[in-house]
């Protein structure tokens, strides 16, 4: 946008300015005259706040400026500047009212910065100017950071700077750079990792070693012959798995539960033996005290189980008489139990189906009565009785108010008197209708209630010939239980004597077949003592004594067999623990292993990383050096010369000259300071506000923004000044007209001042005046209208050849 110009601007109530006007701008110079108070910098704010959306001055003085910029009078306002450039039109407007200025359109924050640094300069900044360089920081943000960045483009160098910071300390470049604390917590993780697991894998070698010690122990306690290492451990495996052992215990176990079993027998033959005198004398008491009570109650007993089991067909009784009375009295009275209740029911269904016809009869009845009744009662009595009431408002007299006849001619009661009785009358039907509708309701549950019964009865009823056979079964039942109930105990009675009877037929035989069997264990226990190499019964040795041999051998062989199974076990659990230690110690080792290549691993990203940093040092070293001799030589050379020219054309008297100075060393924090140099030379003198006079050291301010402004590369070819020719004198004046014509004329810059001595502006005008045919000047005149409001009066001057002169030649 180097080529935009400004055509026109349009304000309406903003800040001094009241009402709307319109500033046409489209020329090469602009000058505005108006008194103190007229809208000069209103003017020249306005066209700050449609470029930038802001008041820099202004914001300055009051953060919340934004509330102060609509005129108190007006409840909204407006700014619009309108632009031109070679192919086409800008406009740039911003909106007014109480909260604030809200901006619509606006350059963006380059060129928004630029405006207001490098080609608007306010009258509250003039006197400010020097002070703001002289105190900038050295941060990116300051002013003078970003004028050295447009005027070097150092962008480059300063983000390659900005980025290669960081690497002066490894702390920042451990939070600036990915991997790097990752790199370096990772090596330490595998130091320690490595370290325990090198612990651990030792550890397993001890356990290891000590393992084969009791190995070597528990093989020649069991007289294993083989060699203990770990490539043998499948042998040593093998050696210490050998049955042999096992199956000699196991056969030895046999053996203990045969002579075990052996006698078992002999103890039974022989207390069988000492009680069999007494055994047939109890067996024949026995056996003739239950043939006399089979003869007493056998019959008996056998019609009472043919009976039950006619009566209860479908179960499955004792043979045994004491269990077959208790088992029949149960199912009986369980089966008696049924039957009284199914009889009960059957009873209850009867009669209560007979009641509740009754009932629903009832019911019936009540219902048909209502229904009658309610027939004969008007439906609408209550609406009837309703609108009657609200006519008896409108009687005023014997009149009726609906058919206009007198009631008086009809009745000797009075009209009012009669339509009260009426609406009471049909008041009281109404009344009685709901009640009535509300009985009908209970009536007809009743009736549908009594009906589901009915039918529930009928379902389940029994007939009479049922009811007969429930009562016969169950008469029958019930004598039945009483006879089982009064021979209990005799039945209880018979099965004893029968048990007794059974047992003491069996003591015979059993006492019989042990005299056989003592013989028979005798051979038994021989034979065996002989199958285990133990010598056979003499003739003498009782079964004890034998027995008592045989089981001290066989337990002593028992305990020899558990020790050396006991052995094996502990070795085979000792092999497994060295297998166990062994597979760990393997897989500890290829940790290690892939552990230690990782840890080279990073130490060699962390040796590369460091090698970058230091590079990276020296490349932020040379950038330094390259920055700093570009600063220097552009602030010495080119700034500082251009300040200086423009200072001394505008104050030749003025023997010291302000310059900027820049530190010999790095000047990677750039710290300018403003200092004067006399001009025949010497050690530089103090600041310009210690050393310049007022004026001076305002045409040093004004002189250091155009400096600054023709500095850098041109983005705006606009210079818009606020009435900067405050204290100076004539030759001041003279020598800033000058060079605001070269600014103008020669450098292509559109150029807009603002004055308040109307001297100053008729001068300006003149010497500002167009100089060839594309040359222009406008002047805006602010001033106040008869209601205060704002009034802009603009004069357009172009150029006309001057033809007196040419005659007169």
């Amino acid at each position: 946008m180097s080529d935009l110009l400004l055509k026109g601007l349009d304000i309406n109530n903003f800040r001094s300015i009241r009402g709307q006007i319109h500033a046409p701008l489209d020329a090469k110079v602009v000058l505005v005259h108006g008194e103190n108070g007229a809208g000069k910098t209103s003017l020249l704010s306005a066209v700050e706040l449609a470029l930038t959306g802001r008041v820099q001055s202004l914001e300055r003085a009051d953060p919340g400026y934004g509330k102060q910029l609509l005129h108190r009078s007006a409840t909204e306002g407006s700014v619009l500047l309108r632009t031109r450039g070679e192919t086409s039109e800008y406009s740039f407007e911003a909106v007014l009212n109480a909260a604030g200025a809200q901006s619509i359109t606006a350059f963006d924050n380059q060129r928004a910065s630029f405006f207001r640094e490098r080609a608007f300069l306010p009258q509250s900044l003039l006197g400010q100017l020097l002070q703001i360089y002289q105190d900038a920081g050295n941060d990116a943000a300051s002013p003078l950071a970003q004028f050295v960045a447009n005027l070097l483009g150092l962008d480059q160098l300063d983000a390659l700077e900005a980025g290669l910071k960081p690497l002066a300390d490894v702390r920042n470049v451990r939070k600036n750079v990915d991997g790097w604390q990752a790199a370096e917590n990772e090596r330490s993780r595998l130091d320690q990792l490595l370290s325990d697991k090198r612990k651990t894998c030792d550890g397993l070698n001890e356990q290891i070693r000590v393992a084969f010690g009791d190995l070597s122990t528990l093989c020649t306690a069991l007289g294993i012959s083989t060699t203990l290492t770990e490539e043998a451990l499948s042998e040593v495996s093998s050696a210490f798995a050998d049955g042999k052992d096992a199956e000699a215990f196991a056969r030895l176990t046999d053996q203990q539960r045969r002579l075990a079993s052996i006698q078992r027998e002999i103890d039974a033959a022989q207390s069988a033996i000492k009680s069999q005198a007494a055994t047939p004398t109890g067996a024949d008491e026995s056996r003739r005290a239950f043939e006399k009570w089979e003869s007493e109650y056998g019959e008996r007993v056998s019609t009472l189980r043919e009976r039950v089991e006619a009566l209860l067909p479908d179960v499955s009784l004792p043979s045994e008489p004491e269990q077959f009375a208790e088992a029949a009295i149960v199912r009986l009275g369980a089966e008696q139990k049924l039957l009284s209740e199914r009889t009960l029911q059957a009873r209850a269904d009867i009669s209560r189906h007979a009641v509740a016809q009754d009932e629903r009869n009832v019911a019936l009845r009540q219902r048909s009565t209502i229904d009658e009744e309610v027939a004969r009662l008007s439906s609408n009595a209550g609406s009837l009785g309703s609108a009657l009431a609200e006519l008896t408002a409108f009687i005023l007299d014997e009149t009726c108010p609906v058919c206009d006849r007198n009631f008086s001619e009809v009745s000797n009661i009075p009209l009012s008197a009669h339509v009260h009785d009426k609406v009471r009358t049909l008041s009281s039907s109404a009344e009685r209708l709901l009640i009535l509708g509300r009985t009908r309701s209970e009536a007809q549950i009743t009736v549908e209630r009594l009906n589901r019964e009915i039918e529930a009865i009928a379902a389940r009823r029994l007939d009479e010939q049922a009811l007969a056979e429930l009562d016969r079964r169950l008469a029958a039942v019930g004598t039945l239980n009483d006879e089982l109930g009064r021979n209990i105990d005799a039945l209880r009675e018979g099965g004893r004597l029968r048990a007794a009877d059974v047992s003491a037929r069996r003591a015979v035989s059993a006492a019989q077949a042990h005299h056989v069997s003592l013989a028979a264990a005798r051979d038994t226990l021989s034979e065996f003592a002989l199958s285990i190499a133990a010598p056979a019964l003499e003739d003498g040795e009782s079964f004890e004594a034998a027995a008592a041999r045989l089981t001290t051998l066989l337990s002593s062989e028992a305990a020899r067999l558990e020790e050396r199974l006991s052995l094996r076990r502990r070795g085979a659990d000792h092999i497994a623990a060295v297998r166990s230690a062994v597979v760990r110690r393997k897989d500890l080792e290829q940790g290690i292993a892939a552990d230690s290549k990782a840890k080279q691993h990073a130490e060699h990203a962390l040796a590369r990383a460091q090698t970058l940093r230091e590079q990276g040092n020296v490349i932020r070293a040379a950038v330094d050096k390259v920055r700093s001799a570009i600063i220097r030589r552009e602030f010495n050379d080119r700034l500082n010369r251009v300040w200086r020219d423009l200072f001394v054309r505008l104050a030749p008297a003025e023997p010291f000259v302000p310059a900027f100075r820049i530190p010999e060393s790095s000047t990677q924090r750039l710290q300018p300071k403003l200092i004067t140099e006399h001009r025949d030379g010497g050690d530089a003198g103090g600041t310009p506000g210690a050393m310049l006079s007022a004026g001076n050291l305002n045409t040093a301010a004004l002189t250091l923004f155009i400096a600054l402004h023709l500095s850098v590369p041109r983005e705006l070819p606009w210079l818009i000044l606020d009435d900067p020719v405050q204290s100076m004198d004539d030759v001041h004046i003279a020598q800033f007209a000058a060079l605001l014509r070269t600014l103008s004329k020669e450098h292509g810059r559109q150029v807009m001042i603002a004055v308040h001595d109307r001297q100053l502006f008729e001068y300006l005008k003149l010497e500002l005046s167009p100089a060839f045919p594309e040359d222009s000047l406008l002047t805006l005149e602010l001033s106040r209208g008869p209601r205060r409001d704002s009034v802009c009066i603009s004069t357009r001057f172009s150029f006309r050849q001057e033809t007196a002169v040419l005659a007169a030649a």
